[in-house]
């Protein structure tokens, strides 16, 4: 049996793959979530860099939900304006303190940490804080919710947003 790290990326190496050769691939299975890490959805955090059919190179989470930022953050210092009811719909990608986030196609220079109020500890990309939206299921065969109020786009993995 292949450890965890390793399966994981022949998986997003396969979706990669697949999706530059124009086919659409299945939603991988939720991987297990190291100990101590959460992030508001079944699978371990995780920054994954993956091409997708519509928007081109982009971040997804370890359950392939495409990660976006908001033009109402700041990257420079890192804030996060989205509380209460904007946190119920674009949820932060969050990691437990002390654990560590698997990184894909990611730089690991340019991941880091932003507090929340609720004292989980929410990823930043090249400063802007990472959310994935309540409604997209996974996938990378459509532009999920990339320029939403004009204010929330797709990431890329060098934490620039997508434009629509």
């Amino acid at each position: 049996m292949l450890p965890t790290h390793l399966s994981r990326s022949l998986a997003v190496a396969g979706l990669l793959a697949l999706t530059a050769c124009g086919a659409a691939p299945a939603p991988a299975a939720p991987a297990a979530a190291p100990a101590g890490a959460h992030s508001g959805h079944t699978g371990g955090v995780g920054l994954y860099a993956v091409q997708s059919g519509p928007l081109g190179v982009v971040a997804t989470d370890t359950d392939g939900h495409l990660l976006y930022r908001s033009d109402a953050d700041s990257a420079d210092p890192p804030t996060s304006t989205c509380t209460g009811a904007c946190a119920q719909t674009w949820l932060p990608l969050t990691v437990a303190d002390g654990a560590e986030p698997e990184l894909l196609g990611v730089d690991e220079e340019r991941v880091g940490r932003l507090p929340r109020p609720d004292g989980d500890d929410q990823l930043t990309l090249a400063g802007w804080p990472l959310y994935h939206h309540v409604d997209d299921t996974g996938g990378l065969t459509d532009t999920g919710q990339n320029g939403a109020d004009g204010t929330w786009f797709a990431v890329t993995p060098t934490g620039e947003k997508v434009t629509p």
